[in-house]
């Protein structure tokens, strides 16, 4: 038999384990192929989205959760991958005791499995390779269908020699590294199960009696093949947790970042002033969730500026929770470089940039918005202080901690940084009586009124009747923030398909990884049913040791995923509404993946004595 015949008619002898093995790489390798490629269509869809809306914070955590979930699905199948390979070439631990102690050359044992492995990744990284690519394509084309408006992207040919190399190297060196471990081994052991299996001489593992033989029996089963058990909880824990931090990443950054806006914008707020005022305020409100060309406004009109007295009647008004009054300009906005003196040199951090910003004076006691803010924001106390929309902090400062800015000729200090749709983040907020001396303009010339939502249509009519006959408007911002959240959605929904597809897949790959589990088991499982023990026993021997790995796997994984997910936003919203969807996705995967281990349990167990031991 020549070298190259004996490693395929090998693979032939071993139908079914080699079936399983390929399967579950081609899977594996599938996946990776296809959420690289409907990825990047999917990124670059959510750019087509967002592009030219948004602030720059939001933008960017739009690409950091897809740039995370696109690498934690890479790591989980390479991970798949490693582990199905591992145990694949354990299991000829006996094998290849049985060569070398029949006295083969250990160079051409090595050989000889080595091309197994070899056979067996290239198949599948190739077959992976091209289904990949067909099911980006069929993807694109049915959610085309459905009305979603997927790009579609060509094929990015830098990136595929790295993860055909990783899926080359990685599982040949681990499938490699078990089989040099095998060749030192000695026959003696290498022919032992004992030893494969890491089953030690004598069991010290009790199981109280009241548990039922069933349990009792699969729970020292598990016990007594350590090695197998823990490789196969480390596996399946690994890529729980890998695939709980994808999927929640998406589910909690999609509730997280609508929780910032929500609270930047806060619900049943209405806008008072002037018409040129209310509209251009509610235009750069927009333009975080639509493009719109914005007209010019001169703040200095003394016709934009409202009375006091007015203020006074609609704060008295019953259902006006808070009344926040506010004058707003636009103007440039300078960074002031900070110098640093040392012995030795000075150090200047920053530069001379500057930005176009609208300027917002206000009470901070009175305002109605609850920004998330890095440093604090504005208090009672302040004078010439000023917190910054995220966006502008980021391009017009170095350190927003060390540096201050420049308004109108007057140096303020930075409190904070908020991230703020308004402007796409293009803000500044100042104490009202601050702006008031810079500007030399005293007044207001915008009101927001945050509504009790019990009694909003009647409030908005006593409101209405205030400012009756008065060149003023009321607008509702509960329509834009709605844009704004839909918007967000909309993103967050195209970038979790790539994570929910990664778990169906994992469970597939997982399935194949347990049916491989279950046949190192096929001359135990014989020999119980040879001296009597029934099949339905039996079975449920096997279902319950599947249930027990399972269920503390996906118990590990789940709450290991969550907990790191927790720590990927500041300020994250985990609310039962975004964990439960992703629990019953782990419920019907864990389901799935045990209904798919019955067919290996059914085959394995119905086998004879004779044959079951021949395969070995």
């Amino acid at each position: 038999m020549s070298k190259r015949s004996f490693p395929l008619k090998d693979l032939l002898r071993r139908r079914f384990q080699t079936t399983v093995t390929v399967l579950s790489l081609t899977i594996s390798s599938t996946t990776t192929f296809f959420l690289l490629f409907f990825g990047e269509n999917i990124g670059f869809t959510v750019e087509l989205l967002t592009g030219g809306k948004l602030t720059t914070g939001f933008s960017y955590t739009f690409s950091v959760i897809l740039l995370i979930i696109t690498l934690l699905t890479f790591l989980t199948e390479v991970l798949v991958t490693s582990f199905l390979i591992s145990l694949a070439m354990s299991e000829r631990i006996r094998d290849v005791g049985v060569m070398t102690a029949v006295g083969c050359v250990t160079d051409l044992v090595f050989g000889y499995f080595v091309t197994e492995l070899f056979i067996m990744v290239s198949v599948s990284c190739i077959t992976g390779f091209v289904l990949g690519w067909f099911l980006s394509i069929a993807s694109v084309n049915i959610l085309n269908t459905l009305g979603l408006g997927i790009s579609q992207q060509p094929i990015n040919v830098w990136i595929i020699p790295y993860v055909f190399l990783a899926f080359l190297i990685v599982p040949n060196l681990i499938g490699t590294r078990v089989i040099g471990k095998a060749l030192i081994v000695k026959p003696s052991e290498a022919l032992s199960n004992s030893f494969s299996l890491g089953i030690p001489a004598k069991s010290t593992v009790s199981v109280p009696s009241k548990l039922g033989v069933t349990f009792k029996t699969a729970f020292k089963t598990l016990a007594r093949r350590r090695i197998a058990t823990r490789q196969a909880i480390l596996c399946l824990s690994l890529v729980f947790a890998l695939t709980t931090v994808s999927l929640a990443g998406g589910t909690v950054a999609n509730q997280t970042t609508q929780s910032y806006v929500e609270r930047a914008v806060q619900r049943n707020v209405v806008v008072i002033a002037h018409t040129n005022i209310s509209r251009r305020y509610v235009d750069l409100l927009s333009i975080f969730s639509e493009t719109k060309e914005i007209k010019p406004v001169n703040y200095s009109d003394t016709r934009f500026f409202i009375e006091e007295s007015l203020i006074s009647r609609l704060h008295a008004i019953t259902g006006v929770k808070k009344t926040d009054a506010r004058l707003m300009l636009e103007t440039q906005v300078y960074e002031i470089p900070k110098i640093i003196v040392t012995p030795d040199q000075y150090i200047v951090i920053g530069d001379d940039r500057s930005s176009p910003a609208l300027i917002l004076g206000l009470e901070p006691e009175n305002a109605v918005n609850d920004w998330l803010i890095l440093g604090r924001g504005l208090n009672k106390t302040d004078l010439y202080s000023a917190m910054l929309g995220h966006p502008l902090a980021v391009s017009i400062l170095a350190d927003p901690e060390q540096q201050r800015i420049k308004i109108l000729n007057k140096d303020f200090g930075i409190t904070g940084v908020c991230q703020d749709p308004l402007n796409n983040g293009n803000v500044v907020y100042v104490p009202l009586k601050a702006l008031q001396l810079v500007s030399g303009q005293a007044g207001y010339n915008l009101i927001l009124l945050q509504i009790d939502s019990s009694n909003v249509s009647q409030t908005l009519d006593q409101i209405r009747e205030e400012i009756y006959g008065r060149d003023l408007e009321l607008v509702e911002l509960n329509a834009v923030l709605q844009k704004h959240l839909d918007l967000l959605n909309t993103g967050w929904s195209l970038v979790i398909l790539a994570p929910l597809f990664s778990l169906v897949t994992a469970v597939l790959c997982l399935s194949g990884y347990m049916a491989l589990l279950i046949s190192t088991q096929r001359r135990d499982l014989a020999i119980m049913r040879a001296i009597g023990a029934k099949l339905r026993s039996v079975m449920m021997i096997v279902v319950t040791q599947t249930l027990i790995i399972v269920l503390v796997s996906g118990a590990i994984g789940f709450s290991t995923g969550l907990l790191i997910s927790s720590f990927l936003l500041p300020e994250p919203v985990i609310s039962a509404a975004s964990v439960l969807p992703i629990f019953l996705w782990f419920v019907v995967a864990l389901t799935f993946l045990g209904v798919c281990n019955m067919y290996p349990t059914v085959r394995t167990v119905k086998k004879s004595v004779i044959k079951a031991i021949s395969e070995l």
